[in-house]
């Protein structure tokens, strides 16, 4: 486990989140339901402890996976941005400083490059309400313009970017191809860091 148990002692969310390996994003293993029993963490009618109004669901986007209408596993998906709106409107001394650096995806720099909104839905900074650097990479205009209508396509199905349309290994490094509340683990959400992690351990094949 690598963040602190945000929960309550020996309650269920806080025995989930014991064994579940949740990182610092917010993100989680599947557990499944065998796992979840031994622990005296199963499900009568729904989710029960694990529903959107409790505890868990309020901090994190609670995915479950179902089998003939039976939940089978659970994780989590990142944090929950319980549909926070932040303006659009970019500081100014941080779109100074972006716009001086290469585009993440051409490696270019100059006049075309743009501020863009890592999270698609420009809904999430972070867990810290307000504007950071490390919200905003530069892009050339052509690939900003790209990136947004893939955003806008996922907006309308919650179905991600497959980044395996590229020539990727991976359609996302985190997540699920679903939508399911973060952008994190999607290309167009941080292309430079997708290369980073896709590239871990890689051995070309002989």
């Amino acid at each position: 486990m690598d963040t602190d148990n945000p929960f309550r002692k020996n309650s269920k969310p806080w025995k989930f989140f014991e064994i579940a390996n949740v990182d610092e994003e917010g993100f989680s293993d599947w557990i499944d339901i065998g796992i979840l029993q031994e622990h005296g963490l199963g499900f009568g009618n729904g989710v029960d402890w694990a529903r959107k109004s409790s505890s868990i669901g309020q901090k994190y986007n609670v995915v479950t996976k179902k089998i003939s209408g039976r939940v089978v596993a659970i994780k989590l998906d990142g944090f929950n941005k319980k549909g926070r709106r932040f303006s659009q409107r970019i500081n100014h001394n941080i779109d100074k400083k972006i716009k001086k650096k290469d585009c993440v995806v051409l490696g270019i720099h100059g006049n075309f490059i743009e501020t863009d909104h890592k999270d698609g839905r420009k809904d999430d900074y972070g867990m810290h309400n307000r504007q950071s650097e490390d919200d905003f990479q530069p892009l050339h205009r052509n690939v900003n313009i790209a990136k947004r209508e893939h955003c806008k396509e996922c907006n309308t199905t919650n179905i991600r970017f497959d980044a395996k349309k590229l020539g990727y290994s991976h359609s996302q490094f985190k997540g699920s191809k679903e939508y399911t509340g973060s952008c994190i683990g999607c290309y167009w959400h941080d292309p430079f860091r997708f290369n980073e992690e896709i590239s871990i351990n890689f051995k070309k094949e002989k």
